[in-house]
């Protein structure tokens, strides 16, 4: 990519996010289907639009639907949660509006949640054998430390598994609709999460 003046700067691809800061404060740009980031002279710039000849020269041809956010934040990016900032952004919740009836869930229900703050849920999905629910997260800010899932009542038992959803590992510790693990800087996990019914 050349500028105006056609010097040569790098373009750099990301997911979801681009962060300027100086440790002190900064913003991050988020975006929903952009992938083209650069900064020049104290500048963060999103590639909107391409002409490639190659891989596929009738890239970006046609009407184009795209959104973007400013996220200012005090500290850097890490302290800024900028990684789920980036996530909540494109996955927002859908609220679905249903008729009145009767149920056994209280007015306010977390169905899942994740902590510490540092580890995301990229995946939630059932089991491809037997009664389970299969969890994907990873680490994004380098800190080893034990992750915490608060899970749907009545889970029986949990194990790390590999991508295939086979078990590698000894059975985790569950406790109160709590499954705990252990995760290490950067590193993904998949949990299988086993219930004597139907979830």
């Amino acid at each position: 990519m050349k500028d105006a003046s056609g010097s040569e700067f790098p373009k750099l691809p990301a997911l979801r996010w681009a962060d300027l800061g100086d440790g002190q404060h900064g913003f991050s740009l988020l975006n929903n289907s952009k992938y083209g980031y650069d900064d020049k002279d104290n500048v963060l710039r999103l590639s909107l639009l391409r002409s490639p000849t190659w891989p596929d020269p009738e890239a970006d041809r046609g009407h184009q639907h795209f959104t973007f956010a400013l996220y200012p934040h005090a500290g850097d990016w890490k302290q800024a949660l900028t990684v789920r900032r980036g996530y909540e952004y494109n996955y927002q919740l859908s609220a679905i509006q249903v008729l009145p009836h009767s149920g056994s869930l209280p007015a306010s229900y977390s169905y899942v949640s994740v902590k510490p703050e540092n580890v995301v849920l990229t995946a939630l999905k059932k089991a491809e054998e037997e009664n389970g629910l299969i969890f994907r997260f990873y680490e994004w800010a380098g800190k080893s430390g034990d992750v915490q899932i608060h899970v749907p009542k009545g889970s029986s038992a949990a194990t790390l598994t590999n991508l295939m959803e086979k078990a590698e590992g000894p059975a985790l510790q569950v406790s109160n609709d709590v499954v705990t693990a252990p995760i290490h800087p950067y590193e993904i996990l998949t949990i299988r999460v086993d219930y004597p019914h139907q979830q």
